[in-house]
């Protein structure tokens, strides 16, 4: 073994706060995941990182953003709403989403958060597992909740999680 064979690059993992010089990346991330006129335009996505009760991490490694996730809340307000949680396709199936998820909960809980809710297609049987999975329980069906079909429905499953 070789001394260049024994020395392997290091590159980290970071879940860290998106900054607006993000946003170009992140819009590119939402078209894949929500192609047409499913996704967030890049302006909604602008107002959603700056926004001052918003919450926006983004997943890279080294300088690649692979993901990102946004949570709003109101000041005062004992819930938080995750807006969307996107992984860039090319690296989904990796534990990136539930990376940014208990990031996301765990930034939540430090600002006084009681409680996490999201929306999500009820045909995304992937998400709704993951969901599940960490601890989200079923609030309500809301129909036609997408202005756009998102996976063939415009109706959503409302989730929600205690974070105590």
């Amino acid at each position: 073994m070789t001394i260049n064979e024994k020395i392997k690059p290091v590159i980290l993992k970071k879940i860290c706060y998106a900054k607006l010089n993000h946003i170009d990346t992140i819009f590119e991330i939402e078209k894949k995941c929500f192609p047409g006129t499913n996704g967030y335009s890049k302006n909604q996505l602008l107002y959603l990182i700056s926004h001052t009760n918003s919450i926006c991490l983004i997943e890279k490694i080294g300088k690649i953003v692979r993901a990102f996730l946004i949570i709003n809340y109101k000041k005062n307000c004992l819930l938080g709403r995750i807006i969307t949680i996107d992984v860039d396709p090319l690296f989904q199936n990796q534990g990136i989403g539930l990376r940014l998820l208990e990031r996301g909960e765990a930034t939540m809980k430090q600002r006084g958060m009681r409680w996490s809710q999201l929306e999500v297609s009820e045909t995304n049987k992937f998400a709704i597992a993951l969901y599940k999975k960490t601890g989200y329980i079923f609030k309500e069906k809301i129909e036609n909740y997408y202005e756009s079909m998102q996976q063939g429905t415009g109706d959503a499953i409302r989730m929600i999680k205690s974070l105590y």
